[in-house]
This record gives structure tokens, C-alpha cells and sequence, in this order.
């Protein structure tokens, strides 16, 4: 016989932040998407940030952090809420060899913890681990990701380069670009500051939503944190620092976090030239999987750039999860916010999700919002 218990936690002290950071790093290799120091970056007023631990025979199985939001409207008489994960990777992490019976039975018992805690509907933000496997809401397969695999030898990689790579990477080396890589003890405060700065001017160049935008003391607290899962990536032009990537590290695999170029230097192909050396610098550590993520929409042209380093290998789909737990207070506030609102399941996998929480729902028909 099995024995299972869902706990719902809170991570709002520095005790309860303590067990909940020791239990990440023992069970799941602290992953840094699921790290407290990013997590916290995305609450706002009176949301609360929690986590689901469920444990078979007392062993911790699953881990999944949540933020629960208040629903705030002046049409409903009692208070409710809903749950959203945070930005990035997220949704539940298993346990090595978790069987689909035990992640079924977790999906059973956090819809139960949400009907019984007033939660009205549930947006996740899944991984590319495949962990939206039994997944009890609706899955909406959204954008492709660039997984890409290293080779034994930096030799055997160079040719499954696209010719455009190679060209630029020539073009570079004939600007005699300098390239350096800070790994975790080498990190400093200096070179947060000289990533961060390339990254917010590379963002407002291309008038990134503010959702987009971190702040210098967020890079700082969650990288000095977690030291020994980061490394950051700067090309130089004379000296001058003119492309940067911010690289997580998570067991064989590094993922592109977040990333920005000059675009004074764009001539000297600085962006191409930093992403080949990352590469050879991780064939030589052995690392076996380099994440680069995918484009702002589907196979745009920052998902192209992306995918001309690893042409060959087989894209990931990063899937969304929507979950409506109570169709009679959801429907009410979409109708109460917009009385154009009629709910099919074609409106709930391609519009905005929650509806009721559209900035524009007032003014913009179902037909034209956008997913989160």
C-alpha cells in the first residue's frame, strides 16, 4: 500500500524559504526556474507565493510553486482567486522515474486543494522536461524551442553549423573579438553589471514589453544566490563589452536565459561569435544539451537565428496548461467584465487566459486577444 499527502506551503518566511530551498536542491538539483530568488521577482500586491509538495510514503515525489492571486472585482460577493505560474520553465518537477499514476493522483489532489480554496481557474507555464504529462486541464502547444544536442568534438559541431553561422563567425575573427566566460566563483558584481547593461538597452532598442524587463538588484540577488548554477557570457570589440548571455546550468544541460547585443557593434557579428565560443566551451566540459528557447512568436526570425546553430536537431514544444475550476464564477466574471463574452473551447485554448483578466477586455472582442 501506498500512502500519499499533498502539502500546500507558504514561502513567505525566512524559515519556510529555508525548507522549501533545502528540499530543491536535494531533490531537484536547484533548479534555478523553481529558485525563491526568482520566483519572488513576480508577485505583485496581494499575491501569495506557495508551492505544492506531494509525497508518496513520505518521500518527496513532486514540487510545484504557484502564485495565488485575489480576483478583484467589485461583482462577486465572496472572494476568490486563481493560480498562475511564474515566467520561465515551470509547472511540477518529478522525481526521477515518477510513474503517471502518481502524477495523476497529484493533478487529483491539487484540483481538489483549488475547489476547496476558491480558486476559479489555473494558468501554467509548463517545461520542456515533458512534465505536462497527465495534465487535468487543456494543453495549448504554443512555441518551438531550440534544444539543441553537443557533440563529443567542437570539430564535428562546427559543421552542423548553418553556412551562415560559419560565415559570421569568420567575420568576426577578423575584428579580432575577444571573448570570456565568468563561471561561478568568477562572477562578480562587475560582470552582472556589464550583462545587465547590455540586456535593458537591448530591450529598449526593441521596445520590449515591460514584462521583459528585470532590474539590476533582481539579476544581483538571484545570481550571487545561486552561484554555481550560472555563467555569464560576454564577447569584447576593443576592450568594450558588446554582447552578453546569461546561461543557466541545471545537471548536463545549459539554457540562454536572457541575452542582449550592441547594436553599434551588430557589424562585427558579436552575437554569433558569442553563442559558437559558449558552444565549444561547453563540448569541452562535457555538457551534453544547450537550450537556446525559442522566438517571440512561432518561427520568427529570433527563433531562425536560434535555430541556425543546431539545424538539424529536433525542436521541443513549450505547451501552455489553462484549467477552468469553477465554470459558473469564470463565466460570471467574463460576462460582468465583457457582455460579448461566450465561452466555447475554441475561445479558451486561443484567447487571453483568464479572460477576465485582459487589460483590453473592455474594448477587444474575443476574436482578436492574445494569448498569455
Amino acid at each position: 500500500m501506498y500512502h500519499y499527502q499533498l502539502y500546500t506551503k507558504n514561502l513567505n518566511t525566512n524559515s519556510e524559504i529555508l525548507e522549501y530551498k533545502k528540499l530543491l536542491r536535494q531533490e531537484w538539483n536547484n533548479n534555478i526556474y523553481y529558485s525563491v530568488e526568482h520566483l519572488q521577482n513576480f508577485t505583485q500586491g496581494s499575491d501569495q507565493l506557495k508551492y505544492f509538495l506531494f509525497e508518496k510514503n513520505d518521500i518527496p515525489v513532486i514540487i510545484m510553486p504557484f502564485i495565488y492571486r485575489k480576483i478583484e472585482s467589485k461583482f462577486l460577493n465572496n472572494t476568490y482567486y486563481d493560480v498562475i505560474s511564474p515566467y520561465g520553465y515551470s509547472g511540477p518537477l518529478f522525481n526521477h522515474q515518477t510513474p503517471k499514476a502518481d502524477i495523476t493522483l497529484f493533478w487529483d489532489y491539487t484540483d481538489k486543494w483549488y475547489r476547496n480554496n476558491k480558486v476559479v481557474s489555473e494558468f501554467i507555464r509548463f517545461g520542456l522536461n515533458k512534465n505536462a504529462i497527465a495534465y487535468s486541464g487543456s494543453l495549448t502547444k504554443s512555441l518551438s524551442n531550440v534544444k539543441g544536442s553537443l557533440l563529443e568534438n567542437f570539430e564535428d559541431q562546427w559543421k552542423m553549423f548553418s553556412s551562415k553561422v560559419r560565415n559570421n563567425y569568420r567575420k568576426a575573427l577578423n575584428y579580432n573579438l575577444k571573448f570570456k566566460l565568468f563561471h561561478k566563483n568568477e562572477i562578480t558584481t562587475d560582470s552582472i553589471k556589464v550583462f545587465n547593461n547590455i540586456y535593458t538597452n537591448t530591450m529598449i532598442r526593441n521596445k520590449a514589453d515591460r514584462f521583459y524587463y528585470f532590474s539590476f538588484t533582481y539579476f544581483k540577488h538571484l545570481i550571487l544566490s545561486n552561484l554555481d548554477d550560472f555563467s555569464i557570457a560576454v564577447s569584447y570589440y576593443k576592450s568594450i563589452p558588446v554582447s552578453a548571455e546569461l546561461i543557466i546550468h541545471n545537471n548536463k544541460t545549459i539554457y540562454a536565459f536572457l541575452g542582449g547585443t550592441n547594436a553599434e557593434y551588430f557589424y562585427c557579428r558579436p552575437n554569433d561569435f558569442l553563442r559558437v565560443k559558449i558552444i565549444e566551451w561547453a563540448i569541452e566540459k562535457g555538457l551534453d544539451h544547450y537550450v537556446l528557447g525559442g522566438g517571440l512568436k512561432e518561427k520568427d526570425s529570433l527563433y531562425k537565428s536560434k535555430k541556425s546553430f543546431f539545424p538539424k536537431n529536433e525542436d521541443v514544444s513549450f505547451y501552455t496548461g489553462r484549467k477552468i475550476v469553477n465554470p459558473t464564477i469564470y463565466n460570471q466574471l467574463c460576462s460582468f467584465y465583457n457582455p460579448k463574452y461566450f465561452y466555447t473551447n475554441n475561445d479558451f485554448k486561443k484567447s487571453f487566459f483568464p479572460f477576465y483578466r485582459c487589460k483590453s477586455i473592455k474594448s477587444t472582442s474575443k476574436q482578436t486577444l492574445l494569448l498569455q
